[in-house]
């Protein structure tokens, strides 16, 4: 099979306190073990200045890094919520009888993947703008999501959730068996997260990373949002023919992961072939969502009126019973190609705008999320994309969001960061202040998810308060995932050595926060 005529690259609470003015969550462990980042969060213990020169790709070069201690960490002080109102003033005192409206936790960008698919690009990852075209954890992936879902799962324990709402990029090239294992390992039973040949049980060749272990299953409902990953394969390569051929054959033109070889090393030769890496058009997709949430946990996938022949999942849900707030998820991917979003104004005006309207006319509060971030939001021209006609600017998308009134604030992921943005009229693009919250990835440093409170502080004002929620190795002295440990360890070594140069973490004013906004009439 010919190589691509293009290079292919990856571009990749509860109960208030006594307070004046501020919600604090409550338990912020689970058995003496960090959950919160008000209690305590994970930092690097070690961190090259400039990106190292050792390969993370190359067994070998693994192993130095390694005993270099690039994959240590450290703990690091908690940090109290801080708060930040729409015009600077000071927050208000709480009311007399303030009621938390809804409690989730947003999981966004696993990206899970199937690291031997010949549909990879491994051998393009370096420091920069393609850093994500390999990471050294990503055989842990479906690892990583269960001790996500085990670290949820105890939180709601102690402080009950109402559901998991992801952010897209749920998995990484919208192959068919990565949407399954995905939906197996929130579903929870028996998972095998291994493609072509069985590479759990290669005599000398034990890969225990690819053997079929229990995934524990949320407790909670979840909710899908769909992200560019998702979409297309590698996340910016349109899904056609020629891709799912490529896919489902045996050719690593671009480089994947050979578990036949010690350290599965990355190799651009012949690999085995299987059905199930078939990436999948985007009116195949809601299918399969539905078939994934049909398992055994309590599932409530949304696709609310969505068609099943439909190439955008959007829908508009309310998540709890009594609790006049709505979730509307929108689909922001370009599925012409491309990592940045696009909305187009007729899709705005025929699929979107019904949903914001159905919104208000039911008197609700409504959180919108997509996967990509406003300013993310272009014609879909970036460097694997084709520009389109019609399509919205990030002005003129928040200008039309933040019209609505009953819009508490914008929800976000794609960028692998944690950032919360208040955008003013005074920028021109908005009719009044309006929040933008984008939550860290589940697949790199610092491996966090958000934890999210929406509050009636019962004195004119919602409160929100966001929470980064870490990833932990182990709750209660016990691994939340027998191999979750070595995930983190691989996960911190990426990003300390240099070869991961995303932000993650964000800034102080980026992770623990209580947004106030003025309580709109609904």
């Amino acid at each position: 099979m010919p190589l691509r005529a293009h290079f292919r690259l990856l571009l990749l609470l509860p109960i208030l306190a006594a307070c004046q003015s501020t919600p604090a969550a409550q338990s912020p462990t689970v058995d003496g073990t960090t959950l919160l980042a008000t209690a305590g969060r994970r930092g690097m213990a070690h961190q090259a200045a400039t990106p190292t020169t050792a390969d993370p790709r190359v067994p070998t070069d693994l192993l130095s890094l390694l005993n270099q201690l690039f994959g240590e960490t450290v703990s690091l002080a908690g940090e109290a919520h801080q708060p930040l109102t729409e015009d600077d003033a000071p927050p208000p005192a709480l009311g007399a009888n303030p009621t938390t409206l809804m409690r989730f936790v947003h999981l966004t960008d696993t990206q899970l993947v199937d690291d031997e698919s010949p549909a990879r690009n491994c051998v393009f990852d370096a420091p920069g703008t393609t850093d994500g075209a390999f990471r050294p954890q990503e055989g842990f992936g479906c690892h990583t999501l269960d001790a996500a879902v085990r670290a949820i799962n105890a939180l709601h324990a102690t402080q009950p959730l109402d559901f998991v709402l992801t952010g897209g990029d749920n998995v990484d090239d919208a192959q068919r068996n990565e949407m399954q294992w995905f939906g197996k390992v929130l579903n929870g039973g028996l998972v095998e997260c291994d493609s072509g040949a069985d590479d759990g049980s290669q005599p000398g060749l034990i890969f225990e990373q690819k053997q079929a272990f229990t995934a524990a299953g949320l407790t909670v409902p979840w909710y899908w949002v769909s992200g560019n990953h998702d979409v297309l394969v590698t996340g910016v390569y349109a899904v056609d023919e020629s891709e799912r051929a490529l896919a489902t054959g045996t050719t690593a033109q671009m480089g994947a992961r050979d578990y036949s070889q010690p350290g599965a090393p990355v190799t651009t030769g012949e690999v085995p072939a299987d059905p199930l890496r078939l990436p999948l058009y985007a009116t195949e997709i809601v299918a399969e969502v539905k078939a994934i949430a049909d398992g055994p946990g309590p599932h409530l996938h949304g696709l609310v009126g969505v068609a099943a022949d439909s190439p955008y999942i959007q829908y508009r849900v309310t998540p709890v019973a009594g609790a006049p707030v709505d979730i509307i998820a929108l689909d922001s991917n370009a599925h012409t190609g491309g990592s940045d979003g696009v909305v187009y104004t007729t899709v705005f005006e025929q699929e979107i705008r019904p949903l914001l309207e159905a919104s208000k006319a039911a008197h609700h509060f409504a959180i919108v999320v997509a996967h990509h971030p406003t300013d993310g939001i272009g014609d879909g021209g970036d460097p694997f994309g084709q520009s389109q006609l019609g399509t919205m600017t990030p002005a003129q998308f928040r200008m039309e969001l933040s019209k609505y009134s009953n819009v508490l604030f914008y929800l976000a992921g794609h960028s692998h960061v944690n950032r919360i943005r208040r955008h003013q009229p005074s920028d021109g693009d908005v009719v009044r202040p309006f929040f933008e919250v984008q939550t860290a990835s589940l697949a790199d440093w610092p491996s966090q998810m958000r934890l999210v409170e929406v509050i009636d502080a019962d004195n004119g004002f919602i409160a929100v308060q966001l929470t980064a929620f870490d990833t932990p190795g182990a709750i209660g002295g016990q691994p939340t995932n027998a191999l979750a440990p070595e995930a983190l360890r691989l996960m911190t070594l990426d990003r300390a050595c240099g070869w991961d140069v995303k932000q993650g973490d964000g800034q102080a004013t980026d992770r623990n926060m209580i947004l106030w906004i003025k309580k709109p009439a609904i």
